[in-house]
């Protein structure tokens, strides 16, 4: 007797093939028979007459490392379909520490203000979220940012031979204890202050232990493509899997994908491995200090503050994004600074300024009678470097571009969140609700962009084959039972920017692990997600 079967389904699985009719038996955690079942026994039945089984959604872009320790169900994560998250992108991971600070990179600390560090390596944070729980399955890279943070600060210059060094021993050590690879945020500090020589040598650590690598390159803007090649550089010159996280340009090079692309098919033909994938959202979020040039956060907040206090300083800092946008390092989004577009800047959390979240620079520098880049500066002061930000930037076409290729992937770039308490202030990106739901709604049922093939094949075979993620993201006989039953025609988001933390509909079942984690659209309270090490 079978533990759980779903009858009468349109199975799809996760490889891009067809759709065919049929049942999926589970048994002790893992996929046990899929076919015409015919009078098979179980202890419980699902009917999925008309609707969609696949493989559990596999989201390879996530920034929940230190949401989960908050919260470490992921309802906002289970109610999208997704049964497995890679945390550590954009150079930001929970571990290693340095003296048990966190190093929040583009995060937002007061998501997970009272919070206390009470580790320092990769193992001891995979170990606490283990012994609490997790209602997904996890895993993660290990961040640039960590390991350079922890290795020499903040420092703007190259690392001594002794600190590159050190940086060695950090990434061995997190990979030895389980993380699937490296992830660099080349935009945040210290990222940016850190030359391609260095991240190769730490590639090269990576490639022994069998991981990826991948970035949060360093220009989206007219310097792109360089940023793009830097990836294959690192890949090539350290004989590794290389990707190319929310590879979305902006302006002005909207439409550059098509090239970009056309370079990784060039890297890819002689031999060099990578990737890369897109946020279905024209809309971004991350920290308001990326709206700075690099160098006006080196050292760390403290000296930031001291920057932001002096006039010149300041002046400086108008001046290097005035003159040169994102050209000069940071976020992308500094070019809409650049081109006076404040209303396509929205302030997403703040403390002090609560009354501001969700109004556009535009509005706040007329509630505070001051010129808009003023009031970002006062603000970041004000705040003391915490808040989020989010702008309209990238285009619905490099989207597009990007997830109809072979090798371009589909993420969120959300949070494991509830709604509830510190993880609902503020009003941060959708996208943790809804990123998933929102792209199989607009992209798939009311744009055909992909086949319902295609793009679960996307949301699943290819996130599991890329990071390598044994026994997940196909249905397979010997698989891990993480199953996903959906409505096609009713499947989509319902969080927005007015309202961003409202679980989506049209996820009927979800199970992780053979265990059921959403029923009939519900979030259940079990936490049967498990932590998986590279």
């Amino acid at each position: 007797m079978y533990d759980l079967l779903i009858r009468n389904g349109r199975l799809i699985d996760g490889t891009g093939s067809p759709w065919f009719a049929g049942d999926v038996a589970l048994q002790e955690g893992r996929i046990a028979a899929i076919g015409k079942l015919g009078e098979s026994a179980a202890r419980r039945t699902i009917d999925a007459a008309g609707l969609i089984v696949c493989p559990g959604l596999i989201d390879m872009h996530t920034h929940s490392d230190l949401t989960l320790l908050v919260e470490g169900l992921a309802p906002s994560t289970l109610a999208q379909g997704i049964a497995t998250q890679i945390m550590g992108n954009c150079g930001i991971s929970a571990a290693p520490t340095r003296a048990h600070q966190f190093y929040y990179g583009a995060l937002d600390p007061a998501m997970t203000r009272g919070l206390e560090c009470d580790w320092t390596t990769m193992g001891e944070y995979l170990a606490r979220l283990e012994s609490q729980g997790v209602g997904t399955n996890v895993a993660t890279l290990v961040g640039h940012g960590n390991i350079r943070v922890a290795a020499m600060g903040y420092e703007d210059r190259p690392a001594t031979p002794a600190e590159l060094e050190r940086m060695r021993e950090l990434t061995a050590q997190a990979m030895a204890q389980g993380a699937m690879g490296l992830s660099s945020g080349l935009a945040y500090a210290p990222g940016p202050y850190a030359p391609l020589a260095e991240l190769v040598e730490l590639g090269k650590v990576v490639a022994g232990h069998g991981g990826i690598y991948t970035s949060h390159i360093r220009n989206q803007t007219e310097g792109i493509a360089a940023a793009v090649q830097e990836v294959i550089a690192v890949g090539e010159e350290g004989g590794l899997p290389a990707h190319v996280s929310h590879m979305q340009p902006g302006a002005p090079m909207h439409g550059a994908t098509a090239r970009l692309l056309q370079t990784i098919e060039a890297a890819r033909a002689r031999g060099v491995d990578l990737s890369c994938d897109a946020i279905p959202y024209t809309i971004g979020s991350t920290t308001l200090k990326s709206m700075l040039p690099p160098w006006a956060c080196a050292g760390g907040d403290g000296e930031l503050m001291q920057r932001l206090r002096d006039p010149e300083t300041r002046r400086r800092i108008i001046a290097d994004t005035m003159q040169f946008g994102a050209e000069s390092g940071g976020s992308r989004k500094r070019t809409l600074i650049k081109e006076g577009k404040w209303e396509l800047i929205w302030l997403g959390s703040a403390e002090k300024n609560l009354a501001l979240v969700g109004k556009s620079f535009a509005q706040i520098g007329q509630l505070r009678q001051q010129d808009p880049h003023e009031a970002l500066l006062d603000i970041l002061l004000e705040e003391e470097g915490r808040p989020w930000m989010l702008a309209q930037d990238v285009s619905e076409e490099d989207f597009a571009n990007i997830a109809r290729h072979p090798v371009g992937g589909v993420i969120s770039d959300g949070f494991s969140l509830i709604p509830q308490g510190v993880l609902a202030e503020g009003k941060h990106h959708p996208r943790s609700y809804g990123a998933f739901p929102y792209f199989l709604r607009r992209f798939v049922r009311e744009q055909g962009l992909l086949t319902w093939e295609a793009a679960i094949h996307k949301l699943t075979g290819f996130a599991s084959s890329r990071f390598r993620l044994a026994g997940r993201g196909l249905l397979r006989e010997g698989c891990w039972g993480d199953v996903l039953v959906f409505d096609p025609e009713r499947i989509a988001e319902t969080a927005s920017f007015d309202d961003p933390y409202r679980y989506p509909v049209g996820i009927e079942y979800l199970l992780v692990n053979g265990e059921v984690a959403v029923e009939r659209g519900q979030v259940q309270s079990r936490r049967a997600g498990r932590v998986l090490r590279g």
